[in-house]
């Protein structure tokens, strides 16, 4: 596996990808409930997503044939207003996700100094072969002694965090009962 830190070349790409891999997950599909909108809107807003951890001093790593993507934030407590980067958002979107983004920062533990691993995407085509666990793997080993946080939105994902040293702390949280999010902790 080649894996790059990823440049603001390769946001479109990370933005797509993003968007494919993210499409049926549960807070995606909270977020944006009919499947066209979901479809034509979730590439530029995780586009930007990527382009504010770059900008944060956060980092995305990129398997070099684009099956696979993370993207890291440093810990902050910056509360610069973004929404306005978020143009591409509805107003009822733009509530919803205001919302999500407040409840976030809410239940994110106040740990010292760490990374926000904010999303791990995998192709849909290539999900459930270990790709995003390599991935993982390779990105905590690069962050040694750094702790690591996590907010896992689908169930399915816990038992790979778990494998990787992360433990559920706090209580779960959800902007919907059908969109349920669970904060994690890797001690570094």
């Amino acid at each position: 596996m080649t894996v790059r830190t990823a440049t603001t070349k390769d946001l479109p790409d990370v933005g797509e990808l993003l968007a494919a891999a993210f499409h049926t997950d549960p807070v995606s599909v909270w977020l944006f409930p009919d499947d066209d909108r979901r479809r034509a809107v979730q590439p530029p807003f995780f586009r930007t997503f990527a382009l504010l951890a770059l900008e944060s001093g956060g980092s995305i790593s990129l398997r070099e044939d684009g099956l696979a993507a993370t993207v890291w934030f440093p810990s902050s407590d910056d509360d610069e207003d973004v929404m306005s980067l978020f143009d591409m958002l509805t107003d009822e979107e733009a509530k919803k996700f205001e919302h999500l983004s407040e409840l976030m920062a809410e239940h994110h533990p106040d740990r010292g100094e760490h990374r926000h691993l904010q999303f791990i995407a995998v192709h849909p085509d290539h999900q459930r072969h270990g790709i995003g666990g390599d991935l993982l793997a390779h990105d905590l080993s690069a962050l040694g002694d750094m702790p690591a946080y996590l907010e896992a939105s689908s169930r399915l994902s816990i038992p790979l965090y778990q494998r990787h040293g992360f433990e559920h702390i706090g209580t779960p949280f959800d902007p919907d009962p059908d969109a349920r999010m669970y904060p994690m902790w890797r001690a570094g």
